[in-house]
């Protein structure tokens, strides 16, 4: 599983569009800001709009802001809408056919993987993260169970 620059570039727009409150910001400010090419950064700005997650507004004031209830909206939320399936393995997905998946010695160890993230990134809504940064309780009770 990779999390895309485009990914990690829309997870930027959506934590300045949330530092904003409820004024607008440029797509440009957030671009030059966040160090992301203004043409990259208006084809996702487009997408998170299409998905709900940010509203546009044209003109002198214009920007974006965020449309979406970041109390409610997950990482998981997000990472799916930009991304697909947040998987570890395509053998992961019980409609995956295979002929070695049942007796597969990797398989369940993907499926639990694929649980363990989805899991994980449920948990986390967007304002918490924007909130807390790396001091989420997720997090550190994730880093509590490494044991490396």
């Amino acid at each position: 599983m990779e999390i895309t620059r485009r990914c990690d570039y829309a997870c930027r727009i959506l934590r300045a569009a949330y530092e904003r409150g409820d004024s607008f910001i440029s797509i440009a400010d957030v671009a030059e800001r966040e160090n992301i090419p203004y043409s990259f950064a208006r084809s996702i700005q487009h997408d998170l709009v299409k998905e709900g997650y940010l509203k546009t507004n044209r003109g002198a004031r214009g920007g974006l802001t965020l449309a979406c209830d970041p109390s409610k909206t997950t990482l998981f939320d997000l990472l799916t809408t930009m991304k697909g399936a947040v998987s570890m393995a395509p053998c992961a997905d019980p409609g995956f056919v295979c002929e070695h998946k049942e007796d597969c010695v990797f398989n369940c160890a993907w499926v639990v993987a694929d649980s363990l993230v989805h899991a994980l990134f449920s948990s986390i809504t967007l304002a918490d993260l924007f909130e807390y940064g790396s001091d989420h309780p997720a997090f550190k009770k994730a880093l509590s169970l490494k044991s490396f």
